[in-house]
């Protein structure tokens, strides 16, 4: 197998991001920054992380020279709201964007990492997420460089044809027609158009399908993915003046499709996960078809980790990574037990909300380790302290541990799940999440069964699994209490700011 290459050389020398940061166009010394972002990689299942199957190798290698966070939070469970608030820095009832489709509150447009970031950069930033490409649209008067999704894809459909001039129109009337429930439509263009030339592509190290993002008519390989990135990553730090870019990679999401040298490895390795009882709110998978999807997405992971490891060679060896911060996490996570696969689900467990954060530091050769919780939002804050630029009093985010952040054992992380109700009104419907220390409490809102407003509560440290729920144990009755105050306090206040705007 393919797992063991593209790991960093020799140690950096400590003074290198002196020597060697970009001159900004206001004369300041400023570093570059790359954020890696992952579609629905969960901390769950990287082995860097603690997880039995070894997927991630080479981030088990690079970490030893990496900032990790290892009780970092989605702010959701899927892509709008995960990636809204990463690029906002405010939570998902402050940015509004929680429905499949959303986008942030027009008022809020502005309040995004691009613009807060300055002029001092040069800003670039791609997904191959359409939720996510949406997201984007609406900060591109802030972005010097807006990549089309099918940057690196092997083909243009039918769609791009119709804008050759500008890709991106492409990419926005591919999002209204997901918006206005065209998915039949796209199926149709699909089927006359994308599929056959699809069939034309060679594909030997696929042989089951080729990597795609789902609805676009646009495939790709995962080499030619990263090396693409690679290649852009280059070009932009032939400039004097820094960069900020934001990749946000469709793999590990589904599709999960490994390359050929991957495909099966897990298969019949005697890993067994841990069997939890169906929730209610379940889609009704079988343990055997969540198992058969652990053993895909794992693979996967392992592909992409593969790809990771030599993109970051590719850095190191051209010297990039000698004034360059490389930050690698996800949108929200994935998983695969309670009768459940994916993301697509109003349930709040840890491996659809906890995520992956590590940082590579220029001049750092040491590992660190970060056992506080965290939350995506954080990295608003974080990134902008970084590149010497004033950070909003209306960021809602935190900085991290190891960036001038406080260790704060009474800080609370609270993660939500309202796709059902209005952006624009209270919450009628919803699941949330609140992690405190080692302790989660999880409140299910507006259902129609015994989860009308219903609790589990959870001690991660004694029970990471979320096996035991101890809600009606006596010994919790003070924490839970608080940790319930504290939550509907902030829904409270959510709703009031809905209701008066």
């Amino acid at each position: 197998m393919k797992l063991g290459w593209g790991i960093f050389g020799g140690g950096l020398a400590s003074n290198v991001l002196l020597k060697s940061a970009r001159i900004s166009k206001s004369g300041k010394t400023l570093p570059n920054i790359i954020v890696l972002v992952c579609d629905a990689m969960t901390a769950r299942n990287l082995s860097v992380y603690g997880y039995p199957r070894k997927t991630t190798p080479n981030l088990e290698k690079l970490g030893e020279r990496a900032f990790i966070y290892h009780k970092h939070y989605a702010n959701g469970n899927f892509t709008v709201p995960g990636a809204s608030s990463l690029l906002t820095g405010l939570k998902p009832w402050t940015h509004r964007a929680i429905n499949h489709g959303g986008i942030i509150k027009k008022e809020f447009a502005e309040h995004n990492i691009f613009r807060f970031i300055g002029d001092d950069y040069f800003k670039m930033a791609f997904s191959q997420n359409y939720w996510a490409v949406s997201l984007l649209n609406q900060f591109s008067p802030d972005i010097d460089s807006l990549l089309p999704m099918s940057e690196f894809g092997l083909i243009n459909g039918a769609i791009s044809q119709k804008f050759k001039d500008d890709s991106r129109l492409a990419d926005q009337a591919l999002v209204r027609m997901l918006y206005s429930g065209n998915s039949l439509l796209l199926s149709f263009i699909n089927s006359l158009y994308y599929q056959s030339k699809v069939n034309t592509i060679p594909s030997e190290d696929y042989p089951t399908s080729l990597p795609r993002a789902t609805f676009y008519d646009s495939v790709f390989t995962m080499k030619g993915l990263f090396d693409g990135i690679a290649d852009k990553i280059l070009e932009l730090d032939e400039h004097e003046s820094p960069f900020f870019s934001y990749f946000h990679i469709y793999p590990p999401h589904n599709p999960y499709t490994p390359d050929k040298d991957f495909m099966g490895m897990f298969d019949n390795d005697g890993y067994e996960p841990v069997v939890k009882r169906e929730h209610v709110l379940s889609i009704g998978s079988s343990q055997s078809s969540l198992n058969n999807e652990r053993n895909k997405y794992d693979a996967f992971l392992a592909n992409v980790d593969l790809e990771i490891g030599h993109l970051l060679s590719i850095l190191q060896e051209q010297g990039v990574l000698e004034h360059t911060y490389f930050i690698i996490t996800a949108d929200h996570g994935e998983m695969f037990e309670r009768g459940t696969n994916g993301h697509f689900t109003g349930l709040l467990y840890e491996p659809v909300i906890r995520i992956p954060l590590m940082i590579f530091v220029p001049g750092n050769e040491t590992r660190r380790d970060f056992l506080m919780p965290s939350s995506n939002i954080d990295l608003f804050s974080t990134i902008l302290n970084l590149a010497g630029a004033d950070i909003p009093a209306s960021n809602e985010g935190n900085l991290l541990l190891g960036f001038g952040g406080v260790e704060d054992p009474d800080r609370s992380i609270i993660t939500m799940e309202a796709k059902e109700s209005s952006a624009f009104k209270p919450f009628t419907k919803a699941t949330y999440s609140i992690v405190k220390g080692n302790y989660k409490l999880i409140y299910y809102h507006g259902y129609v069964h015994k989860y009308q407003d219903y609790f589990e509560f959870y001690d991660l440290q004694e029970d990471p699994e979320e096996i035991q729920d101890k809600y009606s144990k006596q010994k919790f009755k003070s924490i839970i209490s608080d940790m319930k105050a504290e939550l509907f306090s902030a829904m409270d206040e959510a709703n009031k700011r809905i209701a008066t705007t």
